[in-house]
């Protein structure tokens, strides 16, 4: 690994910040299976 990598993982401090980049707003293959608003919203 480089310097710079090294310090990007040592310096977040949550997981979310290592998201960057082009995996950030990635489809997922199992985004048609999860759940979504509950069903106390669909009457609205």
């Amino acid at each position: 690994m480089t310097y710079r990598t090294v310090k990007q993982l040592a310096d977040a401090e949550t997981p979310e910040e290592l998201f960057t980049g082009q995996w950030r707003n990635r489809p997922s293959v199992l985004d048609d299976y999860k759940p979504g608003p509950p069903p106390e919203w669909w009457t609205r």
